[in-house]
């Protein structure tokens, strides 16, 4: 019997044969159960499906060879003659050339299965040593194991004939030919079926590599079995549930209710809420109840698609606001599901970001869990099996635009899924045409479903070609009296940090006011100075120089402070802008976009408790010490001139906003930097440098500056937590240790590392100036960190976080 997996702890070995034909099996069938519109002169349904279930009979191909067989047994050390990608590789390629008589397909088909280990990568035009390796191991097969090859493919081929007819130079010629055979190919196809050739193919990737891992892993999926078959959370039952538990609260007759009411009910009644239509838009003034608007939008579209469709996948732009609507959906899903969702929570709601553990409750009991059963939650949690996800923009990005294994390998569950985009102004205005292309044809023709959440109005979905559907009349909520809650004052003159905060410590004397700057140095600067010249305020700063553990909790204390009328100031950067729940009646945010400036305003007033009108805020242009406005070192020049252009006036109330917004995005049209991402895309270049290409591997959402990441134990249990980690990390590579021991060392290291995530920061080269060449910062061959002990004495403050400058001089230094 060939193999394919060896024996692993109490699992037995898993035959060749067996794990190829479930592979394709179960590609067959995901393909087969997805709508899908792609265009018919690129590639048929019924050849999607029989190309996937190809890819995954041939996919491990190469494994035959009894040089792999001896390895994986432990007869042969590993060798170029134990790889199986690239000689399984080829060999479907011709297969598919066969039956298909399609090159494109044949060849996405070698790509795909060559790199099914890694990543996506450009077509490469010499594989010379691969093809060396090839002839021999086509040789050894024919010698060795053509048996049993024809009992696996007895259905499909004569594997004895394409073997022996296999012409492995006339290969390479072809892969030589590569560049010029693709644009003759897509000569024929518009930019938009590019794209979708495109996505095919990371279709395809994605269904192969999840359904490899989670075969060769032997998962049982019944966790998630049907879990898209059952009824939707019913949100108005939720809520009415709700009025009657607090009636006081949920008052119809409150203002702010009957208009919650009524934006509810215009959802509710949206006929246009249908299969046929994709996009889908609301734009809305915060506190109006968009978490459960969307809830509600989802749950009725769901209820129009086929069975087994609307996976709900809810993406925000920061990882710090993930916790509270997630469990906000929570709760509504506890209440509709009642015990089914204490006994098996991640079918039903699952939250995925860097910062989560991924692992899934209740699948295996707590007393037989083992480093193996959180590998198979990992597969499961970076799969997106889930009826609803909740995560980053990131995470769903760098998955529709990637070229990474550990990203792709959920893009075939986001087909026919309904996804979320809640802030979505947070997106950098630079990839608004790159996602008005990408996002129509998945639309399309991928039949997944966009709705768009904003305040504002990015202009991002093409209003003629993909049509969308808003799903209230914004203006109605938007200029609405009950909703006009802040006076906007525009100070246009320049002014020194300092002079500002001297004028404002003379002078101010609100209830509690919200500072926010554009640079960390800036907001720690002035936190230093209110904190020595006023006293009557609890004052605070946050930055991301706290790490994410202090930063959550002092956003909790604020919030505690504020609902119980405490004299407070908080200094902060623009961490606080989006979806951070906190209302102030006094706020002042430095110069930037309109869009950051109108989310600002969001922290102003935010529920109306002050009254209409009764928010201000004034927006400011400070300057340091060398003349520079402090908004050059975070936006672009173009984004500046934009936002005074469109803020011509002095004064603004919130009722103008949605003007403004209008505005102001109708200004942008950044097409450099998303037509060369495009033109990378169009061409399948995944990680080549070409002159007028960005390769989709150097596309970053969030733009990454130079930083290091470090870790500062402010706790005592953080260090604990560390030097457990580094002496379990040690173990793992003890000789002497046992498989099960090696593993219940891996597994604590991976607990361990999620745990370490809350005490991590990212800082630039010259932030760190001042240490290097010192024994304050531990280097390992992990990472970076800061003992307990060195961080109190030198270097963190629990008002600011990091610091810059040490608490004191440090005396002793070492160099490493």
């Amino acid at each position: 019997m060939l193999i394919s997996h060896p024996e692993e702890g109490s699992l037995p070995e898993k035959s060749l044969q067996e794990h190829l034909e479930n592979v394709a099996e179960v590609s067959r069938q995901q393909i087969n159960k997805m709508r899908l519109n792609i265009s018919h002169d690129l590639i048929s349904k019924k050849m999607l499906i029989e190309i996937s279930f190809l890819i995954g009979m041939f996919h491990d191909f190469g494994k035959a060879t009894s040089f792999f067989q001896d390895y994986i047994i432990g007869k042969r050390k590993k060798s170029p003659l134990t790889r199986h990608g690239f000689i399984s590789a080829v060999i479907c390629y011709y297969i598919i050339l066969e039956k298909t008589e399609s090159s494109l397909w044949a060849m996405a088909a070698y790509m795909i299965i060559k790199k099914h280990h890694g990543n996506l990568e450009k077509f490469n035009s010499n594989e010379s040593d691969n093809i060396n390796i090839a002839e021999k191991q086509i040789e050894n097969l024919l010698s060795n194991n053509l048996t049993p090859l024809k009992e696996i493919y007895s259905d499909i081929v004569d594997i004895e004939k394409v073997l022996k007819n296999i012409d492995i130079a006339n290969f390479g010629e072809t892969l030589e030919d590569i560049e010029e055979f693709l644009d003759d190919y897509f000569d024929e196809y518009s930019e938009d079926q590019k794209i979708e050739c495109y996505f095919v193919i990371n279709l395809l990737f994605s269904i192969l590599i999840d359904n490899d891992k989670k075969d060769a892993a032997r998962l049982n999926t019944d966790y998630f079995n049907g879990n898209l078959n059952e009824p939707v959370n019913d949100i108005f039952k939720y809520i009415d549930n709700y009025k009657k538990i607090d009636p006081e609260k949920f008052n119809s007759d409150k203002p702010i209710n009957k208009i919650r009411d009524q934006f509810l009910s215009d959802i509710k009644n949206n006929d246009k809420i249908k299969k046929e239509n994709h996009f889908y838009t609301i734009t809305a003034p915060t506190g109006i109840g968009k978490t459960y608007g969307c809830l509600a939008f989802a749950n009725i579209l769901k209820k129009k698609l086929e069975e087994g469709e609307g996976r709900i996948v809810y993406c925000l732009p920061y990882t710090s606001i993930i916790d509270q609507n997630f469990d906000e959906f929570e709760k509504i899903i506890q209440f509709n599901k009642k015990d089914k969702y204490q006994q098996r929570p991640a079918r039903y709601l699952l939250k995925h970001h860097y910062l989560s553990m991924k692992n899934v409750k209740n699948r295996i009991s707590e007393e037989e869990y083992s480093y193996k059963d959180y590998l198979d939650d990992k597969l499961f949690v970076e799969s997106w099996e889930s009826s609803m996800i909740v995560t980053t923009f990131v995470q769903f990005f760098h998955t529709v635009i990637g070229y990474k294994n550990s990203f792709l390998k959920k893009f075939h569950n986001i087909i026919n899924s309904i996804v979320i985009l809640d802030e979505v102004q947070n997106i950098n205005p630079e990839y608004y045409y790159l996602l008005r292309k990408i996002l129509d044809v998945l639309g399309k023709k991928f039949n997944i479903y966009f709705l768009l959440i904003t305040a504002t109005q990015p202009i991002i979905l093409d209003s003629k070609a993909s049509s969308p559907v808003s799903l209230i009349n914004s203006q109605n909520y938007m200029k609405h009296d009950l909703f006009n809650r802040v006076v906007l004052k525009v100070i246009k003159e320049p002014q020194y940090l300092e002079d500002f905060q001297n004028n404002f410590c003379t002078t101010f004397a609100g209830e509690n006011c919200l500072i926010v700057l554009n640079t960390k140095k800036a907001a720690v600067t002035l936190f230093k100075y209110i904190k020595d010249n006023i006293t009557n305020y609890e004052i605070f700063c946050l930055t991301t120089y706290l790490v994410p553990r202090d930063r959550k909790n002092k956003i909790n204390i604020i919030k505690a402070l504020l609902k119980d009328k405490k004299k407070i100031i908080v200094v902060a950067t623009q961490l606080i802008e989006a979806g951070v729940d906190v209302s102030f009646k006094n706020v002042f945010r430095d110069f930037g976009p309109l869009d950051s400036i109108i989310q600002v305003a969001g922290r102003c007033n935010r529920n109306g408790e002050y009254g209409l009108l009764g928010g201000f805020m004034t927006l400011i242009k400070l300057n340091d010490d060398n003349d520079r406005l402090y908004h050059a070192y975070v936006y672009k020049p173009i984004i500046a001139q934009h936002a005074a252009q469109t803020l011509e006036k002095k004064e603004y109330e919130s009722k103008n906003f949605y003007n403004l917004s209008e505005s102001y995005f109708s200004r942008f049209d950044f097409k450099a930097e998303a037509t060369k991402l495009l033109a990378a895309i169009y061409d399948l270049n995944y990680d080549e440098k070409i002159e007028r290409q960005t390769p989709i591997s150097d596309f970053k959402l969030i733009e990454q500056y130079q930083e290091e990441n470090i870790y500062i134990l402010v706790t005592k249990q953080s260090q604990k937590d560390m030097e457990r980690f580094l002496k379990c990390k040690s173990n793992i590579f003890d000789k002497n240790l046992s498989k099960e021991e090696r593993e219940t060392y891996l597994f604590e290291t991976e607990m361990l590392k999620t745990i370490l995530k809350k005490y991590q920061i990212s800082l630039r080269g010259k932030d760190l100036e001042e240490y290097n060449n010192t024994n304050i910062i531990i280097e390992n061959d992990y990472f970076k960190y800061v003992s307990y002990d060195m961080q109190k004495e030198y270097l963190y403050d629990e008002d600011i976080g990091f610091l810059i400058k040490p608490k004191k001089e440090i005396s002793t230094t070492i160099n490493f």
